[in-house]
């Protein structure tokens, strides 16, 4: 009988264990085919800001009252342009809003109380029709409604004062404008007054902090 196989001789003959794994590391620079390339990095969109909040009354208000200020400033520019290109003084439009106080001794008036007169009436005019129409039209989130919005309040309010306000207050204001000149000054008081939605929503979060 033959003698069974010692444990040394058992350990001997099972088969050697199989070696780990090699690992390959890429060093930069190197094409190794054995490590994947990394993953593009992924780009994450930062989010929208959130809308502004609604204005309240007096923001609106303030905006709009800016922004008439704004664009009664423009119409006066480009009326002293206008009048030096008719080889006119430069501020003839001035004294001539200046009749709704002194009435037809301005033409008798040069430069002074006359032009001082025409500029308050204008500021005081426009920068009324400017808060009216923010209490309107700053709650607009549209902005190209908007803009349409306020051209039309522009003409509407050029309309009033040509054919309403200046017939009763001082009808010499409503024969002599230059309407060609007076359509164009709307126009840029209808720009300025398309800011109002957005800049009340400004002046709300100033307000509220």
């Amino acid at each position: 009988m033959e003698a069974d196989p010692s444990p040394r001789e058992i350990e001997s003959e099972a088969p050697p264990p199989e070696p780990p794994p090699r690992v390959f590391h890429a060093e930069i620079g190197d094409d190794n085919p054995f490590v994947p390339p990394a993953p593009p990095p992924v780009y994450v969109a930062p989010p929208p800001p959130p809308p502004l909040p609604p204005p309240g009354a007096v923001p609106s208000l303030l905006a709009g009252l800016e922004s008439g200020i704004l664009g009664a400033v423009l119409m006066i520019a480009w009326f002293a342009l206008d009048s030096i290109w008719e080889r006119q003084y430069w501020w003839a439009m001035l004294n001539l809003w200046g009749a709704g106080v002194y009435h037809n001794r301005v033409f008798s008036m040069g430069f002074g109380v006359a032009t001082l007169a025409g500029a308050s009436m204008h500021f005081f005019l426009h920068g009324i029709a400017g808060a009216l129409w923010a209490l309107l039209g700053s709650r607009i989130s549209n902005y190209w409604l908007h803009l349409v919005c306020s051209f039309g309040a522009a003409a509407a309010l050029h309309l009033f004062l040509l054919y309403a306000f200046w017939p009763t207050v001082a009808p010499v204001v409503s024969r002599l404008t230059p309407l060609p000149a007076t359509a164009l000054a709307y126009f840029l008081f209808g720009a300025a007054m398309s800011r109002t939605a957005h800049r009340a929503r400004e002046i709300g979060l100033i307000w509220e902090t």
